[in-house]
C-alpha cells in the first residue's frame, strides 16, 4: 500500500493520522476535507486505502466505491463507546478509534492489506474447468440452502483453497470472501480433516467461530457461528454438508437439485434482478429479518437467490425462478411476502414498500451507477407526485 486517502474535516486529527502513517513508512498521503474532493482525488489517481469518518447510511463509502470499486476502506470512529451502524457491515475492511491511532494503526493497516477485495455481486463462476467437473453457482447455493441456519449458526461458506465459490446466510459477499481467505490461507499443511478458528469481521460486534471441514482435495466448507453455539451441532452440520457438497463436486447430486435438469442457464429457468424501495428508510433492526424472510420465501417457492442486498433505502435481489414464472411473479412474491412477515413478527401496520419495482432479466445485480440512477429516478417521481 503506497497511496492513501484521508477524508477528514477535522484538520487536527487528519494531521495526526498523516504523521502516524509517516512513522510507519513512505506513503503518498492525500488529505481532503470533503466527499467531493475525495471523489475528485480518486478520479485523478487510484488509491490503495481510504480513511473515512462514520456517517449515517454509509453514503460516503458508496460514493467512493462508485468511482473506485476496489478501494479498501478504514472507518474512523470518534470513540469506542459508539455503536457502528449495521450498514457498514461487510463494506469496510477495518475500524479505527481516533484515540487509538498511535497504538493500533500499524497492525490495522497490515491486516487490511491482507484482506481480499470482492466487488459485491461481481463474483464470477466458481470454477472454470475443474479436473473433476465444472461447477454451477446456482447448484452450489441450492445445496448450501439445505443447511439448518439460525441465530447461532449464521452462515455457510464453500471455497476452494482461499477462493470463495458460494455462500449462504447472514454474512454478505465481502465477509464470506474474507472468511474463505482466512480459512484457506491457513489450511495448507493441516493434517486433520477439520479445524476450529475464530475471526473478527470489521463493523461487527464480537468474534465469530469458524468450523471448517474438508470436502474433497482443497475444497473446504466452513460454518460461521456465534461462539456460544454448541460445538457438537456445528461439527455435525459441517460434516453433513461436506457429504452433500462432495456429491455435487463429483457430479452425483446435479440431477437431484432439479436446476440443470430444468435447463438452468438455457432460458427455461430465467434469472432476474429486481429492485424496489421502502416508503421510508428502513430501521437497522429490520434489515436482517428482511433478509431471512426473503431467503425463506425463496426456498419455499423453488427459487434460487444468488444475490440479496437489503439496505435502508432499497432492496435488490438476483433470483432464478421456476419454469413458467416471470419477474412480476417474483416481485409480488418477495415484496408482499416479506412485508407480511415483518407485519407478523413486529406487529407493524401499513405499507412497507413503495408502489412498483424495477426488474430486468439478468444473472448479475445492478452496478453502483445503475442503482444510483434508479434511486435518483425514484426520488424524482416521488417529488413530482407531491
Amino acid at each position: 500500500m503506497k497511496h492513501i486517502l484521508v477524508l477528514e474535516s477535522d484538520r487536527t486529527f487528519a494531521l495526526r493520522l498523516v504523521r502516524a502513517l509517516g512513522r510507519m513508512g513512505e506513503f503518498n498521503v492525500s488529505m481532503v476535507p470533503t466527499l467531493k474532493e475525495a471523489c475528485l482525488q480518486l478520479v485523478q489517481n487510484d488509491q490503495d486505502l481510504a480513511f473515512v469518518p462514520v456517517a449515517e447510511g454509509a453514503k460516503i463509502i458508496r460514493s467512493l466505491r462508485a468511482v473506485q470499486p476496489d478501494l479498501r476502506v478504514i472507518l474512523v470512529m470518534p470513540s469506542g463507546d459508539e455503536e457502528i451502524p449495521v450498514t457498514y457491515s461487510g463494506n469496510v475492511q477495518g475500524v479505527l478509534i481516533k484515540a487509538l491511532v498511535d497504538v493500533e494503526l500499524e497492525t490495522l493497516v497490515e491486516n487490511v492489506a491482507r484482506q481480499p477485495m470482492v466487488q459485491t455481486g461481481k463474483l464470477g463462476s466458481p470454477v472454470t474447468q475443474d479436473a473433476i467437473r465444472s461447477l454451477d453457482t446456482a447448484t452450489l447455493i441450492a445445496t448450501l440452502q439445505e443447511a439448518h441456519l439460525g441465530r447461532l449458526l449464521q452462515t455457510i461458506v464453500f471455497a476452494r483453497g482461499s477462493k470463495l465459490l458460494a455462500y449462504w446466510g447472514e454474512l454478505n459477499e465481502s465477509e464470506a470472501a474474507t472468511v474463505a481467505f482466512q480459512v484457506g490461507a491457513g489450511w495448507e499443511g493441516n493434517s486433520l480433516p477439520s479445524r476450529l478458528q475464530f475471526i473478527h469481521l470489521p463493523a461487527r460486534a464480537g468474534d465469530l467461530l469458524l468450523f471448517t471441514h474438508q470436502v474433497l482435495d482443497d475444497f473446504l466448507v466452513t460454518l460461521v457461528a456465534l461462539p456460544e453455539a454448541p460445538l457438537t451441532e456445528v461439527r455435525q452440520q459441517a460434516r453433513r454438508m461436506a457429504k452433500k457438497l462432495t456429491a455435487v463436486v463429483e457430479g452425483r447430486a446435479l440431477a437431484h437439485t432439479g436446476l440443470l435438469g430444468n435447463g438452468f442457464g438455457l432460458g427455461k429457468r430465467p434469472s432476474y434482478v429486481i429492485v424496489w424501495r421502502p416508503l421510508d428508510l428502513l430501521p437497522s433492526q429490520l434489515l436482517i429479518p428482511l433478509r431471512r424472510a426473503i431467503s425463506r420465501l425463496a426456498v419455499a417457492n423453488a427459487c434460487v437467490l444468488t444475490h440479496v442486498q437489503v439496505q435502508a433505502d432499497l432492496v435488490q435481489l438476483v433470483v432464478t425462478v421456476p419454469p413458467g414464472r416471470d419477474d412480476s411473479w417474483a416481485a409480488y412474491l418477495f415484496k408482499n411476502g416479506s412485508e407480511q412477515t415483518i407485519h407478523q413478527e413486529f406487529e407493524m401496520q401499513g405499507s412497507l414498500w413503495e408502489t412498483g419495482f424495477y426488474a430486468t432479466e439478468s444473472a448479475e445485480p445492478l452496478t453502483d451507477d445503475e442503482l444510483r440512477l434508479f434511486l435518483d429516478s425514484s426520488a424524482e417521481t416521488a417529488n413530482s407526485a407531491e
